[in-house]
């Protein structure tokens, strides 16, 4: 008995490190971030973060001063996060943010019209919500403020990114099967 348990062992050893090679794979590769896209989400949150500047102190500054200045948090933000399962300011003040910046290029791709509606509470607990009409196009749960507090632009444009392109596939899947059946067939 003894030869196969150390066989089984050695076989679950060896599972182990392939599939930690494999997601340690995933993570370096990562998908390619569209490059318009990333443009257009850049530059709607840096007219959002303009919105908030009501006497253009930061109004010279080029985006990535922008979003490093206004919107992204510092180590010391994060650490008050951390700290008692509290939720610090900066953080109540990206999740709307980012979200508005999201339904604002979502917008310009499909031609329709998108709402977001996001909260947090102080325990860091909340959604984010992206919606055109009664179809919601993305629904990100919010545990302890991940991913908030974004530290660094390339994070941020990243969720982003990803987040745009999860609701436009989504929009169009159902386009396509409410365009073959109509809408009704969906209801209920």
């Amino acid at each position: 008995m003894e030869p196969m348990a150390n066989e089984t062992a050695a076989l679950q050893v060896e599972a182990v490190e392939a599939g930690e090679t494999v997601r340690n794979r995933r993570r370096k590769a990562g998908k390619e971030l569209d490059k318009d896209t990333a443009d257009a989400f850049v530059r709607r949150l840096c007219h959002l973060l303009d919105t908030g500047d009501f006497f253009g102190r930061y109004a010279a500054l080029s985006p990535q001063e922008k979003i490093a200045k206004l919107f992204l948090a510092s180590s010391g933000d994060r650490n008050q996060s951390d700290f008692n399962c509290a939720v610090s300011p900066k953080v109540r003040q990206q999740v709307p943010v980012i979200f508005q910046a999201i339904a604002g290029v979502m917008e310009e791709k499909s031609g329709i019209m998108v709402q977001s509606t996001a909260e947090i509470n102080m325990e860091g607990f909340g959604r984010g919500l992206l919606y055109s009409g009664r179809v919601v196009l993305v629904l990100k749960s919010l545990r302890a403020g991940f991913p908030f507090p974004f530290t660094s632009e390339e994070k941020a444009i990243r969720y982003g990114v990803e987040c745009v392109e999860e609701g436009l596939a989504f929009l169009q899947k159902y386009n396509e099967m409410t365009a073959f059946h109509g809408l009704l067939s969906l209801e209920g």
